[in-house]
Parts: structure tokens; C-alpha cells; sequence
């Protein structure tokens, strides 16, 4: 008797202490799970200006009149695929061929490019530089209305209507961001009266107003500008100026375009203590503009993670990966690649090497880069 009730108490002390080991890991996993549930980590890609010149879209059609832009941001997809949230500015309009294909000094490309773009993964094109207005309104709204196919596309900067919102708010993993684009101007274009609403102007009242507004409806605010002076390496005491009012009014990010080449990234701090990202020129990202600083681009990456309790985040992994626009086969190959995938195999058959004999070495490229940004930064290339 006394035997088995020793085999008794052995067997309960076993099982007891299976009892509290699995307890205790039960609530090890419920407090890591609801740790995971209380952060989302968010990532961002961010590329320069689309410039859609005419040599590029006539190289790129198709013996039936079509045209295939997809081998275009087939380099670097593997980049702009993988974010939460990939962004290009569309610096010249693809409004399509009804409203009458052009380049120079008034844009409007083909609406495939818009397609291939949604291949290539980008889903937020900033849709307010000075020529978003080439074609007028009407070329505002059909770019707007081809749109609609994609409705995983967020455009910003431009409207249809007074009744569509001046920003627009995604969501990613229970994490509200707004995303917002201004322009400095239309190029000598006026916007209609009674319909200033079709391209966000840059002013500071409107802006005030509308970060004011944003920062009630999402949990991260990031605007994109055009802004700044063409062809100048740092920015000037306007684009200074402007970064610093959207820090004090709550921008967590700012993505700037326009100057054609890249200016540095920097960190601001707003007035209530917050850290902004300043990201003040990221250059052309495609382009037929035959200078080889013209030819150099950047792809700014971040990650952010956010803490949904303390409504608070942080920055990881900012990045800064210079890009190349690509002409070959006798102007008839545009690409755009990584600087750290791009070779001097590439740049020997570079069209603006063979015919000009500038340097896009990539030694050029990346002492370039190093000239202009700053150590603020993580380059990759």
C-alpha cells in the first residue's frame, strides 16, 4: 500500500509540473503574441521623378501601335515590389493619346505607362508637379479615371472634384497613414477659377490646414513636395524653410522632387519634439535628359516601426540606393537600375557614354554620390 502510494504522488509531482511548464509557456506565448499585436513594422520605397520625354515612348512602341513600358522598372521591381508602401513621383502627365502625345516643354505620355508602374509594384504616384496641368483639366481628370482600374493605387496631389479629399489615408496592419502631395506651381498654367482643387498648390496656410487634418485621421503623415531649383545639388532656403514648417505641423516624412538630381536626406525636429525624415530631391528615377548627373537617381528606403499603444514610432533601416537611368541599343533600351546592380559592362554601352563620352562609370557614379550626400544616411551600392 504504502508502494503505491509513493507511485501515486510521483505520478501527480510529474504531472503538476507538466501542468505549470505548459501554463507558463502558454502565457510566454500570449504575452509575445500580444507584444507582436501592439508594434507594426512598415516598410517604404521611395523613387525620383518619371519623365516620360518622347523618345522614350516612341522606342518603346510596338510595331502595332501598342506599348510595352514593363522592361522599363523591370531592374529594380525587386525593390519596389517588396514595400508596403512604394512611391514615384509622376512628373510629367499620362493622360493618353486622345488628349495627343508629347514631350518637351508640355508633357503627356501614354496611359500604359501607368500600367506598367502598377506592375512594377508602385503603389503611390504623386500626381502634382508643374506639369500635371500640360493638358489641363482634362488631362487632371482622364489620368485620375484610368487610375480607378487600380484601386490598390493611391494618387495624390491632383483631383477631380471639390467633394474628393485634398489627402488621402491608407491603412497597413491596423496603422492609419496619410499621404499628401503639393507642387510649387503649374509652369505658367492657371488653374481655373472655381477649380483650384485639381493640383495641390504649395501654401502654407492650406498645408497647415490639411496636416492639421491629417494628423486626426492617421496614426503617420507623409507629404511629398516639388519643389526646389532644377539641377542644384542641396536644397535652397525655400525648400528649408517649407521641410521645417511640415515638421512643425506634424509631417513624419517628407519626399521631395523636381531639381532632376539628387539632393541629401536629413533629419528635422518639429516643434513639439518629433522627428521628421527629409528626403529633399531624389532626382530621376527614368528620364531621356542625356547628362550623367541627370542620369543618377536615388531610391530612398525606410522601415517604421509603430507602437500602436504609445502611438508613437520609430525609424529602422534608413537608406539611401542611388539609381541609373539605362539608355542602350542604340536609344532603344531605357532601364533603370540599382546602382549596386548596375556595371561598367552596362555603362560602356551606354548611349550618353558612346556618343558624348561623359563618364557613367560606376566609380563616377558612386564618388558622385558621395559628394552630395551626407553620412546621415546608409548608401548602398
Amino acid at each position: 500500500m504504502k508502494k503505491t502510494w509513493v507511485v501515486l504522488m510521483f505520478v501527480l509531482v510529474i504531472l503538476t509540473g507538466c501542468t505549470t511548464n505548459q501554463a507558463e509557456k502558454g502565457t510566454a506565448s500570449e504575452a509575445k503574441n500580444q507584444a507582436d499585436r501592439s508594434h507594426a513594422e512598415i516598410s517604404f520605397s521611395a523613387v525620383g521623378d518619371n519623365l516620360m520625354h518622347e523618345f522614350i515612348y516612341q522606342h518603346r512602341q510596338r510595331e502595332d501601335g501598342s506599348y510595352d513600358f514593363d522592361p522599363m522598372y523591370e531592374p529594380t521591381r525587386y525593390l519596389t515590389k517588396n514595400a508596403d508602401i512604394s512611391y514615384i513621383n509622376l512628373e510629367t502627365i499620362c493622360a493618353g493619346e486622345e488628349l495627343g502625345l508629347s514631350g518637351y516643354p508640355t508633357f503627356n505620355g501614354p496611359t500604359q505607362v501607368l500600367d506598367s508602374l502598377h506592375q512594377a509594384g508602385f503603389n503611390w504616384l504623386a500626381a502634382a508637379s508643374n506639369h500635371t496641368f500640360d493638358r489641363g483639366e482634362e488631362g487632371v481628370v482622364k489620368q485620375l479615371d484610368y487610375l480607378k482600374k487600380y484601386p490598390d493605387i493611391t494618387a495624390t496631389g491632383s483631383r477631380r472634384s471639390e467633394k474628393d479629399p485634398r489627402f488621402q489615408v491608407v491603412e497597413i496592419d491596423g496603422v492609419k497613414i496619410g499621404l499628401a502631395s503639393y507642387t510649387y506651381g503649374l509652369n505658367g498654367f492657371e488653374l481655373p477659377e472655381g477649380k483650384e482643387y485639381l493640383v495641390n498648390l504649395i501654401d502654407d496656410a492650406a498645408i497647415k490646414k490639411d496636416l492639421r487634418q491629417m494628423n486626426k485621421k492617421s496614426d503617420l503623415q507623409i507629404v511629398s513636395m516639388h519643389w526646389g531649383e532644377e539641377y542644384q545639388f542641396v536644397p535652397n532656403d525655400e525648400q528649408v524653410r517649407l521641410a521645417q514648417l511640415l515638421s512643425d505641423e506634424g509631417a513624419d516624412v517628407i519626399v521631395g522632387g523636381h531639381p532632376h538630381v539628387i539632393q541629401p536626406m536629413d533629419y528635422l525636429e518639429g516643434k513639439k519634439g518629433n522627428q521628421t525624415l527629409v528626403i529633399y530631391s531624389l532626382g530621376n528615377f527614368l528620364s531621356s535628359q542625356a547628362e550623367n548627373d541627370r542620369m543618377l537617381g536615388g531610391m530612398a528606403r525606410w522601415k517604421i516601426d509603430y507602437d500602436k499603444k504609445k502611438r508613437d514610432f520609430r525609424f529602422k533601416e534608413v537608406q539611401f540606393l542611388p539609381t541609373i537611368t539605362y539608355i542602350g541599343d542604340n536609344y532603344q533600351t531605357y532601364e533603370a537600375y540599382a546602382l549596386k546592380d548596375y556595371t561598367n559592362d552596362l555603362a560602356n554601352q551606354h548611349m550618353i557614354h558612346v556618343n558624348q563620352g561623359q563618364d557613367l562609370s560606376r566609380e563616377y557614379f558612386i564618388q558622385r554620390v558621395k559628394e552630395i550626400m551626407n553620412e546621415k544616411i546608409e548608401l548602398v551600392y
